[in-house]
């Protein structure tokens, strides 16, 4: 097990604390100790600060020492001691002050630094002051040795020289590789993009991603002179018509399939020789209405001719022929809608191949959009499916004939999927006609992209020796810090540190609202500096606090005479957060957190923090900052327990202290009971107003004894001057009548209160 460093702390009627008398185990001196109000920790942070010996001490006229009030009510006489013992068993440090009534101590000599924040050290050094700092600040703060910088001086300036040949070699390279590969490009040097190639710009992204480039340079070069090459007035492309079937005449025809019409009453067999060439005996009628000698033989038309004629327009009127006539035009239909078809695919192969041509030769933009074939083959079979069934109509009209629904339903289909694919292919053809009709853009976007890939060439060709300077440039600064640092280290104002940290810790809680002037000390408000007394009433009482404490940490250097001397102070802070917001608490925080880089030739920092606030302990212990927690209370310090943060539970250990272990009641007692009944009350009925603790105690707590009357006064706030004083039979009462009930309902509770309090 690792070593711990022992802190021993030992007090001896001091104010409140009777005997104490502990060792505390912990990695690092960054210790905590939380404590409510009238538990001695103000007392204890007063006894380090007499060890700073920062005043002379002396009597007053009535021969009272001013420290007589450190020492406890009815004794005369005090003691208080610390020690620290580090991992190896060295003693760091180990002090002990004897105080007597009427008597001015003698303060021994410490090894650490002690430097204490409380009150008392506001109210000497910056409340009498108007919140104002003592500009009075004489002295240096000395290094370890007069150091010979020139060896490393000689180093930053080899450096230097190394970085501006390197940075010189590239801008070179750069300048070389863009005559030879970009500069001839017709307008190219007018892009932003153009603008980039440079050695600034390459040498910031030598770490980020590519530029997106999906062609290399010289297929981008290519593409480039195939769109210099487009023609003038080259055509568009024509785009692919549409099919548009007649599904009102489809329907019509499966309707009409689907009925049975008359035949004539003519001979079939002579309906059989009409039907094979109707067409043209039709038109032989009409040539031969009215005519009595033929016009083709010129011979009279005898009677038989005549009976034979009157035949033909008898059957030619006739509802069969009619329909035949119909189905036959359905038929030339449907054959017509074929070609058509076929035609839509011969186009659209045609386009294909100008598309292809298109953009292999001029549009290389658009070298991975294709033109679709269109499949018209389930559609060709589909309507000679239709033909097959009128011809089957054709043969018998009497008839009907099966006309199965899908089939239309498939036609369909097979239309908006060939529509489908001919829309896709309409889409790419206005593209590339968009694109070679701004032939310009697609130049200026090529060119574009060229600068891009050039760009991407240049940061990898380049990167190894952009690191280089990387390295360089950080060695530069690296060791010209060291320099400064060395220099400083030599001789150092102890104002002009004081005035730095100051402006530091100002800076992490108003940023640039408030801050230090370095030639006057007084307080900034942004630009305008604090006319004498002014800051004591701009101030709010809570940003006095944060100044009080910034002015504090500056202070720290006020005792170092040289360097050595950062690694001996020790912070002792009581309570720095009165009256800040919550927000500036976290700040707080944050600065305690970071006190080794506002002070920065602290390398160890040690601190002993006291606090009475619940929210302030526990944003230290949940962020680490704290190393070993610890909590004071009747004299004692023991370890603290993190469900201590929860104020609820800390009243619960007085309440129960006066009802079991027959502790006195104070002036807290009727504030833990109050918190204690409201924390029920809203656990049990969440929805309860604060009106209705009167209902929880009548609810939970017996009216049979006087408890109930006192618990429903106190937790009201109750005490009037007409009313006579509570004793501590009565709170004991009180206390026990809370405590059982609790016991009732959460029995953990009071077992964890008889684990923790003895």
């Amino acid at each position: 097990m690792a070593e711990k460093i022992k802190t021993l702390i030992k007090c001896e009627n001091i104010a409140p604390i009777d005997s104490l008398d502990r060792e505390i185990k912990s990695g690092t001196l960054k210790l905590g100790i939380f404590a409510n109000n009238g538990s001695g920790k103000t007392f204890v942070s007063r006894l380090f600060r007499l060890s700073e010996n920062q005043t002379n001490l002396e009597l007053d006229k009535d021969f009272n020492s001013p420290t007589d009030k450190l020492i406890s009510f009815g004794k005369n006489s005090a003691k208080f001691s610390f020690s620290v013992i580090d991992k190896q068993g060295n003693i760091k440090d180990d002090f002990e002050i004897n105080l007597r009534r009427g008597q001015v101590p003698n303060i021994p000599e410490t090894k650490y630094l002690y430097h204490t924040f409380n009150q008392d050290y506001v109210e000497e050094n910056i409340r009498a002051l108007g919140y104002e700092k003592d500009s009075e600040i004489e002295g240096f703060i000395l290094g370890k040795t007069n150091i010979d910088l020139k060896d490393d001086e000689d180093r930053l300036k080899n450096i230097e020289e190394e970085d501006t040949t390197l940075s010189a070699q590239i801008k070179s390279e750069i300048e070389s590789y863009l005559n030879t590969n970009i500069n001839s490009i017709q307008n190219i040097k007018r892009l932003t993009e153009y603008r980039k190639l440079n050695f600034e710009n390459v040498f910031a992204s030598i770490d980020k991603d590519a530029v997106p480039v999906a062609k290399s340079f010289e297929e981008l070069l290519d593409d480039y002179n195939k769109i210099k090459s487009v023609p003038e007035n080259l055509p568009d492309i024509t785009k692919i018509n549409r099919l548009n079937l007649d599904f009102e005449q489809l329907n019509k025809i499966k309707d009409n399939c689907l009925k049975s019409y008359s035949l004539s009453s003519l001979a079939d067999d002579f309906k059989t020789k009409i039907k094979e060439k109707q067409p043209f005996i039709e038109a032989g009628m009409a040539l031969l209405e009215n005519l009595e000698v033929c016009p083709f033989c010129e011979q009279s038309i005898e009677q038989d001719a005549i009976s034979l004629i009157d035949n033909y327009t008898k059957y030619l009127n006739d509802t069969e022929a009619q329909t035949i006539k119909i189905f036959n035009a359905y038929k030339s239909s449907i054959e017509d809608t074929i070609e058509l078809v076929k035609k839509i695919e011969a186009f659209n192969t045609k386009r294909i191949i100008e598309f292809n041509n298109y953009k292999t030769k001029y549009i290389p933009s658009s070298a991975k959009e294709v033109l679709v074939e269109i499949e018209i083959q389930d559609i060709l079979n589909y309507l000679q499916q239709v033909i097959d069934i009128i011809e089957n109509k054709l043969i018998n009209i009497s008839k009907g004939v099966d006309f199965e629904e899908t089939l239309l339903e498939e036609i369909e289909k097979k239309q908006s999927l060939l529509n489908s694919a001919i829309d896709l292919n309409n889409k790419a053809i206005s593209t590339i006609n968009g694109k070679k009709n701004r032939i310009n853009d697609e130049n200026k976007n090529t060119r574009k992209l060229l600068c891009h890939s050039a760009f991407n060439k240049l940061v990898e060709t380049h990167r190894t020796n952009c690191r280089n300077i990387v390295k360089l440039r950080k060695g530069y600064k690296k060791l010209n810090e060291e320099i400064k640092k060395k220099k400083e280290q030599q001789k150092v104002s102890k104002k002009d540190k004081v005035g730095e940290t100051i402006k530091t810790v100002l800076n992490y809680f108003f940023s640039d609202k408030y801050t230090l002037d370095s030639e006057t000390f007084r307080l900034k408000f942004k630009t305008n500096i604090l006319e004498k007394n002014q800051a004591r009433n701009v101030l709010s009482e809570g940003e006095k606090n944060i100044v009080a404490f910034a002015y504090y940490i500056g202070d720290t250097h006020l005792k170092i005479n040289n360097e050595d001397d950062y690694q001996n102070i020790f912070f002792v802070i009581d309570d720095p957060i009165s009256s800040m917001d919550f927000t500036h608490v976290y700040t707080l925080s944050g600065v305690i957190r970071d006190l080794d880089k506002i002070v920065d030739k602290l390398t160890r920092v040690k601190f002993l923090m006291f606090t009475h606030n619940n929210d302030f302990m526990r944003v230290l212990t949940s962020n680490n900052i704290l190393d070993k927690r610890l909590l004071l209370k009747e004299g004692k310090l023991v370890d603290f327990n993190n469900n201590l943060t929860v104020p609820y539970i800390n009243h619960l250990f007085d309440i129960y202290n006066i009802a079991e272990k027959d502790r006195e009641a104070n002036h807290t007692t009727a504030n833990s009971i109050r918190h204690i009944i409201e924390t029920l009350t809203k656990f049990d009925k969440i929805d309860t107003s604060r009106e209705s603790i009167a209902e929880y105690i009548r609810e939970n707590i017996p009216t049979d004894t006087r408890a109930y009357t006192l618990i429903n006064d106190l937790s009201h706030g109750g005490w009037r001057s007409e009313q006579a004083p509570i004793t501590d039979e009565d709170y004991k009462e009180i206390c026990t009548t809370i405590i059982s009930h609790i016991e009732n309902e959460y029995k953990g509770q009071i077992d964890y209160c008889k684990k923790i309090c003895y």
